[in-house]
């Protein structure tokens, strides 16, 4: 299947994958079919193309037509390559569409259950999923964004590492921490749910080294407190809360080393064309070791007026 038109249907309940090409997003693929086969929904691989590409000297542009024929074999290659990886375990089809990469996959995600996207982990070029457009992807997505390393592959299932999820003080923003919870049980691994703080540099060393184990403790209490209602709701999660006094982008990035999966917070989706992803969504994005997945939230009433922060930061003293 494909078109190409403004698309805004057709993907409710799936698992969108963005494509370039056969064997540039296999570890993405190998995450949205694992994703699909737990939860029986359906993948779509989306190819975006441009109207128009630069030809040879002295030739024309290539023409819409040819550049939509070459999408078109782009998705059938990834469709081949999709179902060895699947081995006939999930459903899928493709789309492709005429348009930038970001823009396409946020305008598929209205419906989605997830978008899954691939980030390089080198700086080769010829990308087109890469940088800009996983960024793009994760701010402007009306459902939470998996991007994933190029080089990860999935765990055997004893290895499966834990999911972390990175919230504010009192287990905030709460889709986050409910998205985390879903996938934990889905995947049937331990939950670490983690609180990262640090004061500006001018005041830390001070302030902290008199009160840091203290406000530890008590931040754990509230936290533990806040976790304790959704995790009746999942009561085959194991979960551990963690408060660690240290920055949390580099908490995060280092957490995900072992983990199965990342879950921290955005505020949106953002209207076009602003690109704020806030700098601790952005680092753990480009430093990963593993998938992270982003979470679009609205404006979370039950914080105090004085915390009105992006929800990408972990903490207040970010």
């Amino acid at each position: 299947m494909s078109t190409h038109d403004h698309v805004e249907t057709g993907t409710a309940g799936a698992v969108v994958v963005g494509v370039t090409g056969p064997g540039r997003e296999t570890a993405a693929l190998r995450l949205a079919a694992g994703v699909a086969h737990r939860e029986g929904r359906e993948v779509v691989l989306v190819h975006a193309f441009r109207t128009a590409l630069p030809a040879p000297p002295q030739a024309a542009l290539v023409s819409y037509a040819a550049t939509a024929d070459v999408a078109e074999w782009v998705v059938k290659e990834v469709e081949d390559e999709l179902s060895g990886l699947a081995a006939g375990r999930v459903r899928f089809r493709s789309i492709t569409v005429a348009g930038a990469p970001a823009r396409v996959l946020a305008d598929l995600s209205r419906d989605a259950r997830v978008v899954v996207v691939q980030h390089r982990t080198d700086h080769g070029a010829g990308r087109l999923f890469t940088g800009s457009t996983v960024t793009g992807t994760a701010t402007h997505a009306h459902c939470p964004v998996v991007s994933v390393p190029a080089d990860w592959e999935p765990p055997a299932s004893d290895a499966a590492g834990e999911v972390v999820v990175g919230v504010h003080e009192g287990g905030l923003p709460r889709p986050v921490l409910e998205a985390a919870f879903d996938w934990a049980e889905s995947t049937g691994v331990p939950l670490r749910v983690l609180h990262a703080w640090r004061l500006d540099p001018a005041y830390d060393d001070i302030i902290t080294a008199r009160v840091a184990d203290e406000w530890n403790h008590d931040k754990r209490v509230v936290l533990g407190t806040a976790v304790r209602a959704l995790g009746n709701a999942h009561p085959g999660v194991t979960v551990d809360v963690e408060v660690r006094h240290q920055y949390p982008p580099e908490v995060l990035v280092d957490a995900s080393r072992a983990a199965s999966l990342v879950v921290i917070g955005r505020r949106g989706p953002h209207l076009w064309p602003g690109a704020h992803l806030g700098s601790l969504a952005r680092t753990v994005l480009r430093a990963a070791h593993g998938p992270v997945m982003v979470v679009p939230v609205g404006r979370h009433d039950e914080s105090p007026r004085d915390w009105d922060l992006l929800a990408d930061e972990v903490s207040p003293q970010a």
